[in-house]
């Protein structure tokens, strides 16, 4: 198998550079040892956002270009990218003073003239209380209140790059493991790799290392002799239900304990809490959460809400994963969140992805299939994802099936318009073919029978993980997919012919899946 390109990773990078190259008209393969979207893409604060706190390190240029990319996801991705209003409270004796934060959000209005925002608004003490009752009032002097974006579901994001990419024939591998990175005597580069089907191995021209935290593991598969290039940091997140004082907006805090800046989100009906910042050293694999994050982020969050008092039992689940940071002796806070191409001085046709983020990734992108071309010695077309939809964006008559036709109830049509987009059309449909498929099977009512077919057939699923963690998005409810599990497996066996030896290995493997978000007792026992 020959290629203009071999991506290895299919995070939020990879992808989109699968997507800018394919539609330039490369060649192109996309390798990933597990599934789309499943590392450190799952692991953020989901949001799309302009990095404030860079402003801090003088990184204007970071700024001014998430800023940028911001905008354009909200263009591009209209149905996963949605403005989201955020509150910073500030408070005497505070690290950052009011005059700091009036500044930075004057700047950051500044370096985003052509947003589609609002712009900042600096609060009141009492104008604060009235947006935030449930917040601590001790030593509140008032608070800015500023719009970014939020991706709810970045694993959809992730996987509607990749869709794009092979609609423009990209071929995408899951589950295939990189082993070997070698030249031939034409000076391309042999990428082996193990998939669940034997040994296989493709040429291609250029290849991009852009599997993240694991781009050292990556390259000692080949003979570079390349010095350490990751230095990442841990982070992770608690998801909790409602509680006692909850805000009604995203709340961006400052801890108390060590200044560290962290949210408070309203996220998928319940509150995402996060982040922490620790250095890893370790196989990102084994990355877990750890009792003195959960217990950092129940007592901040507490502190702030008076009226919260979380305990560890409130915690749904959380879940944690590394930062692709440049390797560095400087402090957490101080590593550049900037991302970084790595030529190879022995494979000048190797290119490593260092650092990246959800904000960049289409920039990042473009910047790295620029570099494809000029090593191919090629004149490079035009880039056009900066204006072009994602596939779930490209009409927005999202649910386009007449609604006397259309046999989904409402809150089912709204779901679908929100985890799919425009493919909520074809979910509908598959629906008008066979009522069957219509048939809930959560207890809310509002997830289908259709979207376990979908999954498979065409998004890309193979496992029962797959489908429930990053095309269904049921796996991120509040309860992790515990409940809807074992009805998706029947959908399985009836619809795609699942024997009862593969539902079974099928649901123990996901609820294995499971236990690293589980904090506390197991999952399992916890739910059943």
């Amino acid at each position: 198998m020959d290629y203009d390109l071999i991506i290895i990773g299919a995070g939020i990078n990879g992808a989109g550079i699968a997507r800018d190259a394919a539609m330039r008209g490369l060649s192109v393969l996309l390798l990933d040892k597990n599934d789309l979207g499943s590392g450190t893409s799952s692991w953020s604060t989901r949001l799309i956002h302009g990095g404030l706190r860079y402003l801090e390190h003088g990184e204007l240029g970071l700024v001014r270009e998430s800023l940028r990319e911001r905008e354009t996801l909200l263009k591009i991705a209209p149905h996963l990218v949605h403005p989201i209003p955020i509150v910073i409270p500030i408070l005497n004796g505070s690290r950052r003073k009011k005059s700091t934060i009036r500044a930075g959000m004057v700047l950051y209005d500044l370096l985003s003239l052509q947003k589609s925002l609002p712009r900042h608004r600096m609060l009141s003490t009492e104008e604060t209380l009235r947006e935030l009752p449930g917040l601590n009032s001790d030593g509140l002097l008032g608070a800015a209140l500023y719009y970014d974006a939020q991706v709810e579901f970045p694993e959809r994001l992730v996987l509607e790059n990749v869709l794009s990419a092979r609609e423009r024939s990209a071929q995408c591998l899951t589950y295939a493991k990189v082993t070997r990175i070698s030249r031939d005597s034409d000076q391309c580069l042999i990428v082996g790799f193990e998939t669940r089907g034997g040994s296989q191995e493709a040429r291609a021209h250029v290849v991009i290392n852009a599997s993240g935290p694991w781009i050292d593991q990556v390259l000692g598969n080949t003979d570079s002799g390349q010095p350490r290039l990751i230095g990442g940091t841990k982070g992770s997140h608690l998801i909790v239900e409602t509680f006692a004082g909850a805000p009604s907006k995203a709340v961006y805090l400052e801890a108390q304990s060590d200044g560290r800046p962290f949210f408070v989100i309203p996220w998928n009906g319940n509150y995402l809490i996060g982040t922490t910042d620790a250095r890893y050293g370790d196989d990102p694999d084994s990355a877990r959460l750890e009792d003195w994050e959960i217990n950092y982020l129940l007592n901040e969050t507490n502190l702030a809400f008076p009226d919260a008092r979380l305990v560890r039992e409130d915690v749904l689940y959380g879940y944690t994963g590394v930062r692709p940071l440049p390797y560095t002796n400087q402090t957490e806070r101080k590593i550049t969140r900037r991302y970084f191409l790595r030529r190879h001085t022995q494979y000048k046709n190797l290119i490593s992805v260092v650092g990246g983020k959800l904000t960049t990734y289409r920039s990042l992108a473009q910047e790295c299939v620029d570099l494809v071309y000029e090593l191919m010695g090629k004149r490079s077309p035009e880039c056009l994802t900066s204006v072009a939809r994602l596939p779930g964006a490209a009409r927005l008559t999202a649910m386009d099936v007449p609604i006397s036709e259309n046999p989904l109830a409402e809150k089912v049509r709204a779901r679908l318009s929100r985890i799919y987009g425009l493919y909520g059309n074809d979910l509908a449909k598959m629906c008008l073919r066979d009522p069957k498929l219509a048939e809930p099977i959560n207890e809310e009512g509002d997830a289908i029978a259709a979207e376990i077919i979908f999954a498979f057939d065409h998004q890309l699923a193979t496992t029962l993980t797959d489908c429930l963690m990053r095309r269904t998005m049921l796996g991120l409810n509040r309860d992790l997919g515990i409940r809807v599990a074992k009805r998706a497996v029947e959908v399985a066996q009836a619809q795609l012919g699942w024997n009862d030896e593969r539902s079974d290995h099928e649901l123990s493997d996901y609820r294995a899946y499971l236990e690293r978000f589980a904090v506390g007792e197991s999952l399992t026992q916890r739910f059943f």
